[in-house]
């Protein structure tokens, strides 16, 4: 995508700029005027990255007739890179903006991304990215004119490599949780086991102790009944006795 592209220009020195010439070569005057002429914004070969244009080679100088300007004209020939995107073309750009159209990313300051939100419904990486991740974006569609701050494009969203670490954590994190809870419903399922066994067990012997003081208990009334009859038997033997 990033590719070296040739100009030429044609660059103008007006008299202010001349006055410099005590200070800097004419090749450095042409080079300065021709950096701020393409750099940092669209060509026809694209966008031009800051820094990168050098002059190769200049023309004689001369002053066009009948402008009456001072200036003198120079055509130069020029090298820089260039940045021009392509169809299917994968880049990584930060987040700069996110709102219910979808997501603005910002690649080197060439190219501003226009992810759609509703080609991503129900994409979970997607609704999570925020502003200032770092995302990798396949690029789709552009467009640009001259002198334009950056290319327009847009394009698909593939991954989150900001967040991509933490997402793997927490899958690994839930995977744990969901393992606990098995062993915990596992013991749980021991215990409960035990547990009924113990309560069958003490109503056994709850049974049991029922069984025993109910005979007790008819025992205790026996006991009773006899002792009524005895007591009464003992009253009647005394009054024979009387008699």
């Amino acid at each position: 995508m990033e590719t070296t592209a040739f100009f030429e220009k044609k660059v103008n020195l007006t008299p202010k700029d001349l006055n410099k010439v005590k200070g800097s070569t004419i090749e450095e005057l042409i080079l300065e005027k021709a950096k701020k002429s393409i750099e940092n914004k669209c060509s026809e070969q694209g966008f031009v990255l800051p820094g990168s244009v050098t002059l190769l080679s200049r023309s004689m100088g001369y002053f066009e007739a009948a402008r009456f300007t001072g200036d003198a004209v120079y055509y130069a020939k020029l090298q820089g890179q260039v940045i021009y995107p392509a169809d299917g073309v994968k880049v990584i750009g930060q987040v700069i903006r996110k709102n219910k159209m979808g997501l603005y990313v910002n690649y080197r300051d060439a190219i501003r991304i226009q992810v759609p939100r509703d080609l991503h419904l129900g994409n979970e990486d997607y609704e999570e990215v925020q502003i200032g991740d770092m995302v990798e974006i396949e690029i789709k569609r552009s467009k640009f004119q001259i002198n334009d701050e950056f290319i327009l494009a847009s394009g698909l969203f593939l991954s989150n490599q900001s967040g991509s670490s933490g997402t793997n954590t927490n899958n690994i994190i839930t995977k744990g949780v969901g393992d606990n809870t098995l062993d915990e419903d596992i013991l749980n399922t021991g215990e409960e086991e035990e547990f009924e066994e113990e309560e069958e067990q003490a109503e056994g012997k709850a049974v049991q102790m029922g069984g025993d003081n109910s005979s007790e208990d008819d025992s205790n009334i026996e006991d009773d009944d006899n002792a009524e009859d005895e007591s009464d038997f003992d009253s009647e033997e005394d009054d024979e006795n009387e008699d």
